[in-house]
């Protein structure tokens, strides 16, 4: 089966399940929870620990970066950093970019790092470097689809969000399907974290499923 023609008889039939089984996730709710609690000790500590992560540097562009990240939505993150978006809950004195930063180091440590595997391509979250600004161009496609500023999108945006993130190859059934899984308060809307773990999820299926078109 490809995440490229998986239609609605195949969602009928618990295929999805099956695939997700075929990549380690035997259960999303678990896999969203633990991919949440890694993104908000990655936001206490960001750089603690990663053997690859040049701090001073990436601090100093974090500094430049900032504000240009947040000009466009600074009281909606402050909303989210206090606790909005999916019902889920957040620390309220984390630093806003601590907390992007954390579900960006999330999303690499649960994606599988699965770059330039499956037949899309195109995924920027594989080909941009550091992870300031991985978490800048995520937030920035994040934010077009937050229509109303309240840290959440729905599953009617769910698929034109893919397709700006480079996953507009991914079936249109899985992407639905993943938003109602991960949407563990069931309520439509996932935040901004939610989102960082569907995408690792996608990632992880476009390297075990993708191939060609």
């Amino acid at each position: 089966m490809s995440i490229f023609n998986f239609g609605r008889e195949q969602l009928q039939k618990g295929m999805l399940n099956q695939m997700l089984q075929e990549v380690g996730i035997d259960d999303v709710g678990s896999f969203v929870q633990d991919f949440r609690n890694e993104a908000a000790q990655a936001s206490v500590a960001p750089h603690q620990g990663d053997d690859d992560y040049d701090e001073d540097a990436t601090l100093q562009h974090a500094s430049g970066q900032q504000a240009n990240l947040f000009s466009m939505g600074s009281s909606m993150l402050n909303k989210f950093s206090g606790g909005g978006g999916g019902g889920h809950g957040g620390d309220g004195d984390s630093n806003p970019l601590d907390m992007v930063q954390g579900a960006m180091k999330a999303y690499k440590m649960f994606s599988g790092d699965q770059s330039g595997s499956g037949g899309g391509g195109g995924n920027f979250l594989d080909n941009i470097g550091s992870t300031v600004q991985n978490a800048q161009k995520m937030y920035a496609v994040y934010k077009q689809f937050d229509k109303n500023g309240d840290g959440k999108i729905t599953v009617e945006d769910i698929e034109l969000y893919l397709q700006e993130m480079g996953l507009g190859f991914v079936s249109p059934y899985i992407a639905k399907g993943l938003f109602q899984a991960v949407d563990q308060n069931h309520n439509g809307t996932l935040d901004f974290t939610d989102l960082m773990a569907l995408t690792a999820i996608l990632n992880k299926l476009n390297g075990q499923f993708g191939g060609a078109q």
